[in-house]
């Protein structure tokens, strides 16, 4: 979400802009909401679609930049650790650190075969990192939506949400929480640049708007479905939420200048690509996680 707190030049002078991010979430929010309630296993084949395309976006950005990547192998590898992490999910059994090793060593003989060709160990890399970023990150989703902490009372109640529901709920309405608030507040007061190097239209003014927005949705979360925390927790995730966001998007900003790219894909109108929906919630899924099991370690 690059532009998420200052895409204000690009409004003003595209009215359209706004209208396209806006016709794009109407037709792509009741995909996401109905595969995030429907049960465990939709949601899963959704974080693996969104993997796989977002894992070809990020390997595409390499090699625009000049930098080789192998993207079958880069598919194996990313299928290791989602594995993993939904065998955690499902039976509680960590494999994640066998995973990992796994992907080490395969990665490592798969490419040794190509050790006269300058850059074989870069393509390497990058091949491993893109797999782990993307896989191990999403991962943090299934982790998520597999959660059986009892809810509360909510105001949708009614509804009977299953707890992992709940949880990625609050995910998404934090994140796009700051998202939303971050666009709005930088596009009016927006004046102090956050990193003009990296992300030119970024300002302080509307990150401060997206950690109002982030415990917004926090808030919201708790009161809509009636989870397990108390209210200084809420705050806590929300402001967790409020920083791990943007670092994810400034993160992948930094992954688009090294290739020369504005955005990672044009696969979604106004958005730009899968990784570009993607890229906070990369970050504040995880941390948002750690939270929930530091603060309910049994």
């Amino acid at each position: 979400m690059d532009n998420a707190n200052a895409a204000s030049a690009d409004s003003q002078r595209n009215p359209s802009a706004l209208v396209q991010r806006v016709l794009s979430a109407v037709v792509l929010l009741p995909l996401v909401v109905v595969c995030v309630w429907w049960g465990f296993w939709p949601f899963t084949m959704l974080v693996v679609a969104a993997a796989i395309v977002g894992l070809g976006e990020l390997y595409a950005a390499f090699n625009h930049g000049g930098y080789r990547s192998n993207y079958t192998l880069g598919v194996m590898l990313m299928a290791l650790l989602l594995g993993a992490m939904t065998v955690q999910a499902v039976t509680e059994v960590d494999l994640l650190a066998p995973a990992l090793a796994l992907t080490v060593m395969i990665s490592l003989a798969a490419c040794a075969s190509r050790h006269a060709q300058h850059g074989a160990v870069a393509e390497w890399a990058l091949t491993f990192g893109g797999a782990l970023y993307i896989g191990s990150l999403l991962g943090f989703l299934l982790l998520l939506r597999a959660l059986e902490t009892p809810l509360h009372n909510g105001l949708l109640a009614s509804l009977q949400p299953q707890p992992g529901a709940a949880w990625i709920a609050l995910v998404l309405m934090t994140t796009w929480g700051q998202d939303v608030f971050a666009y709005f507040v930088g596009k009016r007061w927006g004046r102090r640049k956050m990193a003009p190097s990296l992300s030119p239209r970024k300002t302080w003014e509307g990150a401060a708007g997206g950690m109002l927005g982030a415990l917004a949705g926090a808030f919201l979360a708790l009161a809509l479905f009636g989870l397990p925390l108390s209210l200084w927790a809420t705050a806590l995730i929300g402001i967790v939420a409020g920083i791990a966001g943007p670092v994810g998007d400034l993160s992948e900003s930094f992954i688009k200048r090294q290739a020369g790219l504005k955005d990672a894909g044009s696969l979604i109108p106004g958005h730009g690509g899968i990784l570009d929906r993607i890229d906070s919630v990369l970050f504040s899924a995880p941390a948002i996680y750690i939270v929930l099991v530091t603060l309910t370690p049994g």
